[in-house]
Formats: C-alpha cells, sequence, structure tokens
C-alpha cells in the first residue's frame, strides 16, 4: 500500500519538485561560476551550454511549481500571522527571481547577438531584437547573488523552526518516511 502524506505535509510532487529546482539552482550556479575559467574551446562551449540547459531546467521546474502553487491548494503555513507574512513573501520571492535568472541568461545571450544552445545541438536565436547589452548580464549575476542570499535565509528559516520552534515545517518538505 503507498505512503500518503499527512494532510500538512506538502505532496510528493511538490517535495519532488523543490528538491529538484533546488539541486539544479547549485548545479546551474556551480556552472556559472566555473564558466569564465575555462579556456575557450569546444571544452568551455560545452560547459556553457550545460549551463544554459540547467538553467532552462531551473525555469521549467520554476513554472512547475508555481503553477502548482497557484492550482492546487497548499498546507497551512505554521506560525503567527508576521512568520506567515514572512514565508508567502519569501516564497514568492523565490519564484521570481528563479523565473528571471534563466530569463536575463537568455536576454544577455541574445543582447549580445549570439544564439542559446540547449540540450546539445538545439540552438535558439533571439525572437525579437533586444537592447541593454551588458546590462542584462549584469542583471543575471546580480539576481543569481542575491538568489543565492534568498536560499540561505529560507534554510535558515527551515532550520530555525526545526531547532528553536520546534515545529514541522522542515519536516513538511522532507521525503515522507
Amino acid at each position: 500500500m503507498p505512503a500518503r502524506s499527512h494532510p500538512d505535509h506538502f505532496p510528493a510532487a511538490t517535495r519532488l519538485l523543490h528538491w529538484a529546482a533546488a539541486a539544479l539552482l547549485i548545479a546551474a550556479f556551480v556552472l556559472g561560476l566555473t564558466l569564465e575559467e575555462w579556456p575557450r574551446g569546444p571544452q568551455r562551449d560545452t560547459a556553457a551550454m550545460l549551463h544554459y540547459s540547467v538553467g532552462t531546467l531551473v525555469l521549467a521546474v520554476a513554472m512547475i511549481r508555481l503553477l502548482r502553487r497557484l492550482l492546487l491548494p497548499q498546507p497551512p503555513v505554521q506560525g503567527s500571522r508576521p512568520v506567515r507574512l514572512a514565508a508567502g513573501a519569501m516564497h514568492w520571492i523565490l519564484y521570481a527571481a528563479m523565473i528571471a535568472l534563466p530569463v536575463t541568461g537568455a536576454f544577455d545571450r541574445w543582447a549580445r547577438g549570439r544564439r542559446l544552445a540547449l540540450f546539445g545541438d538545439n540552438v535558439i536565436a533571439a525572437p525579437f531584437p533586444i537592447g541593454g547589452g551588458k546590462l542584462w548580464k549584469e542583471a543575471h549575476e546580480l539576481i543569481a547573488y542575491t538568489l543565492v542570499a534568498l536560499v540561505v535565509a529560507h534554510v535558515a528559516a527551515a532550520i530555525w523552526h526545526h531547532l528553536v520552534m520546534k515545529d514541522d515545517t522542515l519536516r513538511r518538505m522532507l521525503p515522507a518516511r
């Protein structure tokens, strides 16, 4: 008999998407940090293609998570009203950043007249003229570092709930036992 979720726990699909987003964000960030270290050539092109591809997966997972959040009932947030408002605001900001990050990355490529190589030889040209040049790269990097700070705050809040508040906030997103 399959294990059922506790009503206050997130469904298995939501938990899977949450942890998939976390893993993809880490992979994209590490690839992005190391991209400039690669010497120009085929290996760097492959690393760049992997960065763009993982970024595209981040966008897809973020959009699916956002749609699920908008369309499906969510377990109630635990804590006082200010805690619930802060948690809600944090989640919406995380969604916005996870969507803006790959979009600004694509716009950076296109604004500099380059195509976006995804998942091997799949190349996407700019869908329309995009100005801004290096502004998109700066926005992309700023959002990336901001997202890192937001994720650190998100993790710290989950740990605080677990260790200090001694509630089930963290357990609700962990795999079911």
